[in-house]
């Protein structure tokens, strides 16, 4: 028999709640008092990403300032100091990378913090939220 997958929890304002369609069955088939061991997942949820990037997308739609949503990503990422220096050899300068947001590299909490900074920067900077106007289309 395989094992079963894993009970996701997720914090919310409301409190601590299941994470999934499997999790809800999966916690109410636990004895009352039942103690769980929790630890932060290294991933991120899909839902914070898609949100990201369904902003990103609005924000391009409606600016006229970026080419592309991944051109936007990498200016909201200068912006707000997720940056390396390091020094280029060939040219002999010190250069500015932006550093990388995906799965691997960005935990949940730290794209959280991310996503919430670039969307302030941005509506401050723009004087709209593209986010804001993603959940009310």
């Amino acid at each position: 028999m395989q094992n079963p997958p894993a009970i996701l929890i997720q914090k919310t304002p409301s409190g601590l709640m299941p994470y999934g369609p499997h999790s809800g069955p999966m916690l109410d088939d636990l004895v009352m008092g039942q103690v769980l061991t929790a630890k932060p997942r290294k991933g991120r949820t899909i839902p914070r990403n898609a949100a990201y990037w369904a902003g990103l997308h609005t924000a391009v739609e409606n600016a006229e300032a970026w080419p592309t949503t991944r051109h936007l990503h990498d200016d909201l990422k200068r912006l707000c100091g997720y940056v390396d220096v390091y020094h280029n050899p060939l040219t002999g300068r010190d250069e500015v990378r932006v550093q990388s947001t995906a799965f691997n590299r960005m935990g949940e909490s730290e794209f959280a913090a991310y996503f919430r900074l670039a969307q302030m920067r941005f509506a401050q900077q723009m004087g709209f939220d593209p986010w804001a106007m993603g959940r009310a289309a």
